[in-house]
């Protein structure tokens, strides 16, 4: 019996509860301000990806020391290409939803994650800098 209540409710989690958020959110506001979430938790999750794949193609090139996974020589170009598609993706989220553009119908994404993006930096140089120091290594090689 708590099985089939499991599934039932975990179907109506996966199902149900996600659609009604999605018009919740949808109907609370404008058409505009929901793609605008929309983009801007995409642009999110692309750069959360994308900053250590930049990172280890630039900064840690010659200092990376590959796990048993690893895609040998094209490791470098694959990152490439990889960081270049999340630039590109970042642009094309970033272009508004409906024309014409009127102070309504303007995709404020960049507005948002730019804002973001100079706050974190502002933190980062301002104290993050002097006193973090990284993930600790509990794990003996």
């Amino acid at each position: 019996m708590s099985a089939c209540i499991l599934l039932i409710a975990s179907s109506y989690m996966l199902t149900v509860c996600p659609l009604f958020a999605r018009y919740l959110l949808q109907y609370l506001g404008s058409e505009v301000a929901f793609q605008a979430m929309v983009s801007i938790a995409t642009i999110g999750l692309y750069i959360a990806y994308a900053l250590p794949i930049f990172f280890r193609v630039t900064l840690a090139r010659k200092s990376f020391i590959p796990g048993p996974f690893n895609l040998g020589r094209y490791g470098v170009l694959v990152g490439w290409i990889a960081v270049l598609w999340v630039a590109t993706i970042s642009i094309l989220f970033s272009l508004p939803v409906t024309y014409p553009i009127t102070n309504e119908t303007l995709n404020y994404t960049p507005v948002a994650v730019g804002g973001l993006l100079i706050l974190t930096i502002s933190s980062w140089i301002l104290s993050a800098r002097h006193w973090f120091r990284g993930p600790v290594t509990n794990v003996e090689s």
